[in-house]
């Protein structure tokens, strides 16, 4: 044996182990069960509040915050992948050859299956014995032996091949795998209604990153239901390569967007105050109304000698210790003097407190909100789905089909000819039984 041989053999047979690849399998089972019970890719006070600031400071030396891309669970991949590639290397050459070499082996030891005597001579057998092997088989031939006549019958020896079909796709799969655990990334950002970006903020360290495109929120929009628990909310999404628009898309939850292998999902919303003001202006004592639109720092004028500056907006306004909503907050100038006047959503009469000859009130108002946008890019996808369909093929081919073999002997007897049937059949030993069976019954 070569010195390199010598030396390269034991680290060989560690590699083909079985033990090694249930030994892997289970730690990769295990780090998965840590891995749901342990949040992934959440921030620091997080984890800090949920268990402490001692064990955060663990999971943080030990990367089970973020254990999908952690060294050491790369190297238990690539240790797998090594492990099912020596596994498969080293049995490669004689199962092709078993699959696609010279066939026709091991005939003359068939376990036999059934017998049964005919009136007619072989020779006038031959021909119903080689129509009936032909159709059902692939692969025939005639053997001239000290008994009789032979024929000889076999199909599926490609069947070897699923259990290395199953490996290939275990590889490839991991491949996939570390393509999109090295090349992937994992981000957010969030999109004002109207306004657009061309970076997303990555999850893991916090840094920004250019998309290499522009996505702009047209327009948001939320449904509720009739107990007034939001039923759904969607996000008009464009793509701009510079000034061209190349793709518009609603998108919803479990209905994301595709770009560029850069995937956009609806996660979260928020409100970013309201717009579109109106506002309602009523003499008391004509009960006359004049309605305005009016911007943040705009003073218009609804009568003579008579202003309202809107001055700014509140989302949750306080009146004597308690939250009363929203409020527009503006001031009031009449007869040289101003005032502040507090007009609330939810109550159009609070201004009748004021006591003036004037009601102001909210005629009108549209909310702003900005669209949470969780994005997600996983160079390897493709290369899991493939590796998935080649496992789910070797699956079937392993399990569902199989080699079978039948030798078909006819011999001459004294008041005409014996035919004898063998065969074997390892992963359906019942059909051969019952095909010898068949086959002598046509031959009647």
């Amino acid at each position: 044996m070569p010195a390199a041989q010598s030396i390269l053999s034991p680290v060989t047979d560690l590699f083909k182990s079985v033990r090694l690849t249930v030994a892997l399998l289970l730690m990769l089972a295990a780090t998965s069960i840590l891995g749901t019970v342990i949040p992934q890719n959440k921030h620091a006070s997080d984890y800090i509040q949920a268990f402490g600031d001692p064990l955060y400071r663990i999971f943080h030396i030990l990367d089970l915050t973020d254990m999908y891309g952690s060294w050491w669970f790369i190297l238990l991949i690539i240790l797998l992948t090594l492990n099912i590639t020596v596994c498969t290397v080293t049995r490669f050459r004689t199962t092709l050859k078993l699959s696609f070499g010279k066939g026709f082996k091991g005939f003359s030891s068939l376990p036999f299956q059934a017998e049964a005597a005919f009136e007619r001579a072989p020779q006038d057998l031959e021909a119903s014995v080689q129509t009936a092997l032909s159709s059902r088989f692939s692969s025939t031939r005639r053997v001239e032996s000290t008994d009789g006549i032979a024929f000889d019958a076999e199909k599926g020896r490609w069947s070897r091949m699923g259990a290395d079909v199953v490996h290939a796709g275990i590889l490839i799969l991991l491949a996939g795998a570390l393509v999109g655990s090295l090349f992937g990334y994992d981000g957010s950002v969030n999109v004002p209604e109207g306004e657009s970006v061309d970076t997303i903020m990555l999850r893991n360290t916090n840094e920004k990153m250019p998309l290499g495109f522009t996505v702009r929120c047209n327009d948001f929009s939320i449904s509720h239901y009739d107990t007034g628990s939001v039923k759904e909310y969607r996000s008009s999404l464009t793509v701009l390569e510079g000034d061209q628009e190349v793709l518009t898309r609603d998108i919803i939850v479990n209905k994301p967007l595709t770009y560029n292998g850069v995937t956009f999902y609806q996660s979260s919303y928020g409100s970013m105050g309201a717009k579109d003001f109106s506002f309602a202006f009523t003499e008391k004592a004509t009960g006359k109304t004049v309605t305005q639109s009016v911007d943040i720092g705009e003073t218009v004028s609804f009568a003579p000698g008579k202003t309202f500056t809107f001055d700014r907006y509140a989302s949750n306004h306080a009146f004597s210790g308690r939250s009363v909503g929203e409020a527009a907050i503006g001031t009031l100038t009449e007869g040289g003097s101003s005032k502040e006047v507090v007009l609330l959503s939810r109550f159009s009469n609070f201004d009748k407190m004021r006591k003036g000859d004037w009601i102001l009130s909210i005629a009108g108002h549209e909310h702003a909100y900005y669209t949470g946008l969780q994005v997600t890019y996983d160079p390897g996808v493709g290369l899991v789905y493939t590796g998935f369909l080649l496992m789910i093929a070797g699956c079937f081919v392993a399990f569902f089909t199989g080699h079978k073999k039948i030798r078909v002997t006819i011999a001459p007897a004294a008041q005409g000819s014996t035919v004898t049937v063998s065969g074997a059949a390892p992963k359906n030993k019942v059909w051969v039984t019952r095909y010898a069976r068949q086959l002598l019954s046509g031959l009647g």
